[in-house]
């Protein structure tokens, strides 16, 4: 082998004429190799016109214009191309690995957040995919090496305008491809037909959120292109306030009304914990026996998902619950959550009927803005593991340090807002080992117990878990026990739900094999129960997710508010019974849209699909900053249908 690389550099000069084409064939090939190795994550053909057209053009415009270089440029050139595709390559498998999506740059809202959970084992990746990279860099340092410096010419002219003709021509299928998939006017919520249709391929370009389909539509160099755009809202057609108006009178007649649950928690306390990657394999009587407990002695949701909108799972979660809204995927700054008006947020709400409402977390405010946002949705205070004389922020047994400021014993209802810690993954190294230590003995008895056979490296995650989990669980027991103590059980409710499924465990295949499901929509199955405040033990079975929660508990406590602001609806309600899914993807029990493909029910999908879109539409907006008007009379509505 050495060899035959000493004869090529030996004849360099002959074969110099290789080196264009070899760079263009390097582009094609990765572009290929990324979507035939994921060729799982969407249904478009490997071989498709779009992709086809969208990754020659955009080969031939980038080789065009590197021939126009002299010999060191060209080098260079090829070499900051090449490096930044294979760059670009490696960054997709490794956010597929950790969040099962293509990376977008929109993630980059979070990344500084995101680190906190890397792991090594996320940047294991398919051995013919590293093959694929390898022989494109290949490729690349080969045309590299050949590339010489062009010969003279009787008319020197001819190279350039040659050159710039394949730029410009190359152009032509980049254009053409954009007029064909881009709505002329913006996304089509109805059509003639009463339909709006989010696996049609021209609301996907249109919308650019699902990354894994418009990855596999437009091919990688599209893709990054038109990421980018998106991300930075350069496209972005905000709908009206007056179309937010109709939508949302139109929604008022299409919500659940009163029922027999109404108001039935008024005037009582409320803590909302948000657990952190507590999933529904690791409640068991042998591991969490005090969540265990909780769930069998309240009111367990039983079909409750929590789907994930944008990959800071944690704060996707935390919004919806406490604002009711789903976050833009679309490169919506994070900084809107900080500077809009949420006069409808949960706290908010609270705060109007005379509450205390506070909210706690081990974590700095820094990370995802909580100092600044937490105040924003209305809560008085954010308090970190300091305020509240914690050692050890990642124990979540400490947290009971602060339990005078979440349970104040003044003569003022009160509601906390909870988020854990101990069960924060990555579950490998010393990285909250002194969590997962005091419980690992147990935790590994019940995995051998289990008989679960695999990998060592997935036995030891799947028992670090549990580990971490059964931390979270004794605080739970030490909370509920202090509050029976001191006498507030009675008049005070605990809400307790997952932020997202366990996550952390990298092998996704082996995480289906324990918690018993085949991917999604069960994946994003997680526990959620209500316990306190007089509540009879209750199994709900209706299918609902996290958007419902807040309305859920809107209605319970008796708060005043128009239902119609929120894109989920009461559990407890005659509505509903579905889990909205992105990218207009749901579930019922029964049937399952994955967002392309045979649609069941248009309809149903049509209608979850614009609710969701119109929740986005109003964070972006700050729809909230002017009013809440009503419509006119005379004013034509919209007709949502609403199963």
């Amino acid at each position: 082998m050495l060899n035959f690389f000493r004869r090529l550099w030996g004849r360099r000069k002959e074969l110099g004429f290789l080196s264009l084409p070899l760079f263009f064939t390097a582009l094609i090939f990765m572009d290929y190799a990324l979507r035939f190795v994921y060729s799982f994550t969407g249904s478009v053909r490997l071989l498709a016109k779009f992709p086809f057209l969208f990754t020659g053009g955009w080969t031939l415009l980038i080789t065009a214009l590197i021939s126009l270089l002299p010999k060191l440029g060209r080098r260079i050139a090829m070499g900051a191309v090449g490096g930044l595709v294979g760059f670009l390559a490696f960054l997709h498998a490794v956010m597929f690995n950790i969040f099962g999506h293509f990376f977008s740059f929109h993630d980059m809202n979070f990344a500084g957040d995101g680190l906190e959970a890397f792991s090594w084992a996320y940047l294991k990746l398919p051995k013919k995919y590293l093959f694929c990279i390898g022989v494109f860099l290949g490729l690349v340092t080969l045309a590299i090496c050949l590339c010489q410096r062009p010969r003279p010419l009787k008319k020197p002219w001819i190279r350039p305008v040659l050159s710039v003709s394949l730029a410009v021509l190359s152009l032509v299928p980049i254009y053409a491809c954009e007029q064909i998939l881009a709505p002329k006017e913006g996304i089509v919520l109805f059509s003639s037909k009463g339909a709006y249709n989010p696996a049609d391929n021209r609301e996907l370009y249109r919308l650019f959120t699902d990354s894994n389909r418009c990855m596999k539509l437009t091919g990688l160099y599209q893709y990054t292109f038109r990421n980018l755009i998106t991300s930075l809202g350069w496209n972005r057609d905000t709908k009206s306030i007056r179309e937010l108006d109709e939508f949302y009178a139109a929604r008022e007649q299409e919500i659940s009304g009163d029922n027999e649950m109404t108001g039935l928690l008024e005037g009582k306390n409320l803590i909302m914990i948000m657990m952190e990657s507590i999933d529904t394999w690791m409640v068991s009587e042998d591991t969490t026996p005090n969540l265990y407990r909780l769930q069998q002695e309240g009111v367990s949701f039983q079909n409750f998902y929590t789907p994930l909108f944008i990959s800071a799972a944690t704060f996707n979660t935390e919004i919806v619950s406490q604002s009711g809204l789903i976050p833009p995927p679309d490169g919506a700054p994070s900084g809107i959550y900080s500077t809009n008006s949420f006069p409808l947020a949960l706290p908010r709400l609270f705060a109007d009927e005379g509450y205390q409402v506070n909210s706690f977390h081990s974590n700095n405010g820094v990370y995802y803005s909580r100092f600044a946002i937490h105040p924003n949705l209305g809560f008085s205070s954010y308090h970190n593991f300091k305020a509240m004389g914690m050692d050890d922020h990642k124990l979540d047994t400490q947290l009971m340090n602060g339990f005078e400021l979440f349970a104040p014993k003044e003569n003022q209802p009160f509601y906390s807002f909870i988020i854990t810690f101990s069960g924060h993954g990555p579950y490998d190294g010393d990285y909250l080992w002194n969590v997962a230590e005091p419980h690992f003995d147990k935790a590994q008895a019940y995995v051998e117990a289990s008989g679960i056979q695999s990998t060592e490296e997935n036995l030891y995650s799947y028992t670090r878990a549990l580990a971490q989990a059964m931390e979270t669980d004794a605080f739970i027991g030490l909370l509920v026990e202090r509050l029976e103590k001191e006498g507030l059980m009675e008049d005070t409710v605990l809400c307790l739900y997952a932020d997202h499924y366990g996550k952390y465990i990298p092998d996704k295949e082996f995480l289906n094999q324990i918690k018993g499901v085949s991917g999604e929509p069960e994946l994003y199955h997680t526990p959620c129960l209500l316990y306190g405040g007089g509540l009879e033990p209750r199994q709900v079975e209706k299918y609902c997710c996290s958007v419902d929660l807040l309305p859920t508990l809107l209605n319970l406590f008796g708060l005043d508010a128009p239902r119609q602001y929120y894109v989920g609806d009461d559990i407890f309600g005659d509505r509903g019974g579905t889990v909205m899914l992105p990218n207009g993807a749901w579930y019922n029990g029964e049937s399952y849209f994955s967002g392309e493909g045979q649609d069941s029910n248009p309809e149903l999908t049509a209608n979850l699909s614009l609710r969701v879109a119109m929740s986005m539409e109003t964070l972006r907006s700050d729809y909230f900053a002017s009013s809440m008007p009503e419509l006119e009379p005379g004013q034509e509505q919209l007709t949502i249908s609403v199963p």
